[in-house]
C-alpha cells in the first residue's frame, strides 16, 4: 500500500494548476494586444517586458507543479 499523501497536497496542486492556466490566458491576451501596437512605442516595450515576466512565472509554476507531482505521487 502506498504511503499517504501529505494533507492538502492535491488542493495545492490543483490551485497551482489553476494559477498557471490564468497566467497562460493573460499571456495570450497580452500577445494579442502587443500585435496591435507599433513595435517602436514605449507601450509595446513595456508590454514585452510584462510578457517576459509572465513567461518566467509560467516556468516557475511548472516547476512547482512538477514538485507537487513528485512529492505526492500525483
Amino acid at each position: 500500500m502506498p504511503p499517504p499523501r501529505p494533507a492538502g497536497l492535491e488542493e495545492l496542486h490543483a490551485g497551482l494548476h489553476d494559477v498557471l492556466r490564468l497566467i497562460e490566458i493573460e499571456h495570450a491576451l497580452l500577445k494579442g494586444r502587443l500585435e496591435s501596437l507599433r513595435a517602436d512605442t514605449e507601450g509595446a516595450r513595456l508590454l514585452e517586458g510584462v510578457m517576459v515576466l509572465g513567461a518566467v512565472l509560467q516556468q516557475r509554476m511548472g516547476g512547482l507543479l512538477q514538485l507537487c507531482r513528485e512529492v505526492g505521487k500525483l
